[in-house]
């Protein structure tokens, strides 16, 4: 059994001048399914992280590392 070809709509051609750069397709058509999801009241965010979050030798020099400059700026140079 053949297959069906889905003919593509052909692209308009860029004209190459800079305000063509916008706004050169066609918007895509709505989609069916779902209505957007409105939310009517407020959203309870939880937390459940512990009091003091263990942290390894390891990850703490990639941390301090990645943010000496600004460890630096906040709390002042490294003794």
């Amino acid at each position: 059994m053949a297959q069906k070809r889905h003919s593509r709509r052909a692209l308009p051609v860029w004209s190459g001048a800079p305000e063509d750069l916008f706004d050169y397709t066609q918007p895509p058509a709505p989609r069916a399914g779902r209505s957007p999801l409105h939310l009517d009241g407020a959203i309870t965010v939880t937390d459940d992280w512990p009091e003091i979050v263990p942290i390894a030798d390891a990850e703490l020099r990639v941390l301090e590392s990645h943010f000496a400059e600004e460890l630096d700026e906040l709390f002042g140079p490294r003794a």
